[in-house]
């Protein structure tokens, strides 16, 4: 799952790179808060749909590192379609993350952010989609709160 992953200058990057990564920026200053952020979002283009799947790591206040990986289907998704399947790829990449992550002792909060808002027509899916994310006891953002998506995923595109 954390194969295919590109820096934020677009290099490739592997597993191992990416923890690595994270553990040093974490430990390089460990009497800040820090956060890890998974987010997706998707697009339609002409006849495909790209979802685009962010990690961030932030040290609150002190700035941040983001990985990013893009996944392009063979044809275009409805919007329904889409938000589930941003949000199924969110939460099978933070299962992984997590995994690894915890192995580490390292101090951070995690989120899952959802590209969905109150306005608009992602508002019919969003109490489903967060209580999927909240059923695997991780904590969930929306917007305007869920930036790793709406805004660090969107701006890939």
């Amino acid at each position: 799952m954390l194969e295919g992953f590109r820096s934020a200058n677009g290099q490739n990057i592997s597993s191992q790179e990416i923890l690595k990564i994270i553990e040093t920026f974490i430990l390089e200053k460990p009497e800040y808060k820090y956060k890890i952020f998974i987010g997706t979002d998707s697009e339609n283009k002409e006849k495909i749909t790209e979802f685009i799947s962010v990690i961030v790591v932030h040290r609150v206040g002190y700035g941040a590192r983001y990985f990013w990986k893009k996944i392009s289907t063979n044809k275009k998704i409805d919007l329904y379609s889409r938000l589930w399947q941003e949000a199924i790829l969110s939460l099978e990449l933070s299962k992984k993350i997590l995994k690894l992550l915890l192995k580490k002792n390292l101090k951070f909060n995690f989120e899952v952010h959802l590209d969905l808002g109150i306005n608009g027509k992602s508002k019919s899916v969003i109490k489903e989609l967060i209580n999927l994310i909240r059923g695997y006891g991780l904590e969930v953002k929306i917007k305007p709160e869920s930036y790793a998506a709406s805004k660090i995923a969107d701006h890939l595109f």
